[in-house]
């Protein structure tokens, strides 16, 4: 840290001796007095926290908490600016492992004094984009709380297995324990409830905020700004765990010892007060004519219009050219004629590069060519019901199974069974949750899949989909083709076809009532299952353990901490252990 700190003063001297010189210089040559506005601006962004919780393994500095500032910049010379800071933010962190299980949350509050150096001295001056180097003082305020009880008073008490129950593991009365969610409601302040020895130390502290960034000049007065900041804080109590923290809020593994940090990486806009005076016309006719009175008439490419108006001074030779030395463009299609295939294009708002005008044909061919290389967009480029398509890399998957259609919101009484398949997807339409599986380019594939899910005991049949999305019922020709790809099967085939494996899947919460919906709108996959009265949530759907376990760790930075992979086989929920996932001590519980 000593390191940082000299190269920041080393480099601020420099700064502030060659911008002081340079700035010295130029107001001397051009005769002006410097005048420099107030800056405003606001931003947001996320913080992290480097704390005692999850210490082993900080992780990302892009964290998951949000914060808000406004800012006044004031500049003292080009190279400097002093900046006054107002902070709003909250910090959430859970460390969920078999040594600890610890949570807690924070409003953080700020105030900060800065000082900005921008390199002026160093860059050129006609930029569009200015770097900084920020040091400062910051006081801040916090209140940290943590979640110990459910709604209903009841204490958290985390078994081995991942789930948290009403009884303690090791009490006699185990075998009564309930399964019980976390309500993620923080409401014991860990100052008032003594965990650190007292009930009266402060909650406030200095910090020294050190940073850097970027500006974006997107015009003279307004700015895009990008900026990360680190907090190195003389406080070890806003996380609420510290060396003096009891043991039994603990649990076995004890705090680090050290201080907490804050990283803040942020984006803003702001907005000069200072009024930019327009350049002097007078000035600039005045600068042509000497120009002009000194004989300097060169003209580069020879074309007969003087460098000093010539808006295109490289033209090839004897290509004919207009008024302002630009060759000539006939139709007006941005082709020069020298260049143009079709000089008197019919549609020049529809040339391509080479000025021919693009037919229909030409447009849709090149739209398709854009879909081809994209894959994102369209599923179908033409119609084809041959048996085998794979050699024809232009064709794309188009059928689908259908194993399920009920009304919206409507469980299926097979939803286990349904949850066994590893690519089940769920699409509303109309009205109606219509489930299918697989995704095929031909029909005679779709068959071979439809067969195995009929010797599972799946109701099932073939429909289509179209480049929107859309589900629907195959024409008549698509039912022939098919029934001929069903009769092409040998019946040991057909018998032999039956579905197998596994599938995992996230599990984001269990609850009594259903909860806000809008926090689940953009969850990809999910399924919601009201079992015996409880609501549980999942997501996703994965034929690997790895695989759902990288699903479980975006769920959770996403806000979902409680999410947990769970694993269904032949129609029913089973243990990650019994489909071969060995749990690993030494990391945070995933699943059970």
């Amino acid at each position: 840290m000593k390191y940082c700190w000299l190269s920041i003063i080393i480099l601020l001297s420099f700064g502030i001796a060659k911008g002081q010189d340079t700035d010295s210089e130029k107001e001397k040559e051009l005769n002006v007095t410097k005048a420099f506005g107030p800056t405003l601006g606001v931003g947001i962004g996320t913080l992290a926290i480097y704390g005692d919780l999850n210490d082993k393994d900080y992780g990302s500095p892009f964290g998951s908490n949000f914060g808000y500032n406004i800012y006044l910049l004031q500049p003292i010379s080009k190279s400097f600016n002093v900046r006054f800071n107002f902070f709003l933010g909250q910090i959430k962190n859970e460390e969920r492992s078999l040594g600890r299980n610890v949570n807690f949350e924070t409003d953080i509050r700020s105030a900060s004094i800065q000082m900005e150096y921008n390199f002026d001295a160093l860059l050129p001056e006609d930029r569009k984009i200015t770097p900084f180097i920020m040091v400062g003082v910051q006081a801040i305020e916090f209140n940290p709380k943590t979640d110990l009880k459910a709604n209903g008073g009841e204490p958290y008490n985390y078994w081995t297995d991942g789930t948290i129950r009403s009884v303690a593991e090791n009490s006699p009365n185990a075998n009564q324990a309930r399964i019980i969610q976390r309500d993620y409601e923080y409401e014991t302040d860990i100052r008032e409830a003594g965990y650190n020895g007292s009930t009266t130390y402060a909650e406030r502290a200095f910090s020294v905020p050190m940073g850097a960034g970027i500006n974006f000049h997107l015009t003279d007065q307004v700015n895009f700004r990008f900026e990360s900041v680190f907090h190195l804080t003389f406080t070890d109590y806003i996380d609420g765990v510290t060396r003096r923290t009891k043991p039994d809020f603990l649990d076995s593994k004890p705090a680090n010892g050290k201080n907490d940090h804050l990283f803040y990486n942020g984006i803003s806009i702001n907005y000069n007060f200072q009024k930019i005076q327009p350049a002097d016309k007078l000035n600039i006719k005045g600068e042509a004519f000497e120009f002009l009175a000194s004989g300097n008439t060169e003209d580069y490419d020879s074309d007969g219009i003087m460098d000093l108006i010539d808006l295109c001074p490289n033209t090839p030779p004897d290509v004919e050219v207009d008024t302002n030395g630009c060759p000539i463009d006939t139709d007006g299609d941005g082709i020069a004629d020298y260049l143009d295939q079709e000089i008197n294009s019919k549609y020049p708002q529809f040339a391509n590069e080479k000025g021919i005008s693009m037919t229909d044909e030409m447009i849709y061919e090149s739209y398709m060519r854009y879909q081809d290389s994209s894959l994102e967009f369209a599923e179908v480029i033409k119609r084809d019901f041959r048996g085998d398509l794979s050699g024809d890399s232009r064709i794309y998957n188009k059928y689908r199974i259908k194993v399920g259609e009920y009304n919206t919101g409507e469980e299926p009484p097979n939803l286990n069974e349904l949850l066994s398949l590893a690519d089940l997807k769920k699409v509303d339409q109309d009205g109606k949750s219509i489930y299918t599986v697989g995704n095929f380019r031909n029909l005679k594939d779709a068959n071979l899949r439809l067969e195995s899910l009929k010797n599972s005991g799946f109701e099932a049949e073939v429909i289509k989909r179209d480049p929107s999305g859309k589900i629907s019922s195959m024409n008549e020709e698509e039912q022939q083709i098919l029934a001929i790809a069903a009769n092409e099967v040998d019946e040991n085939t057909k018998a032999l076809a039956k579905e197998s494996g596994i599938a995992f899947r996230v599990q984001l919460g269990a609850f009594k009532q259903k909860p806000n919906s809008a926090k689940y709108k953009n969850i990809p996959g999910l399924f919601i299952i009201n079992s015996n009265g409880i609501y549980k949530y999942m997501s996703g759907s994965f034929s690997s353990f790895e695989e759902a376990a990288k699903h479980k760790v975006k769920m959770v930075v996403a806000g979902f901490n409680g999410a947990f992979v769970v694993a269904y086989k032949d129609g029913e929920r089973v243990k990650l252990r019994t489909v071969g996932v060995k749990p690993i001590e030494s990391n945070p519980l995933i699943g059970q």
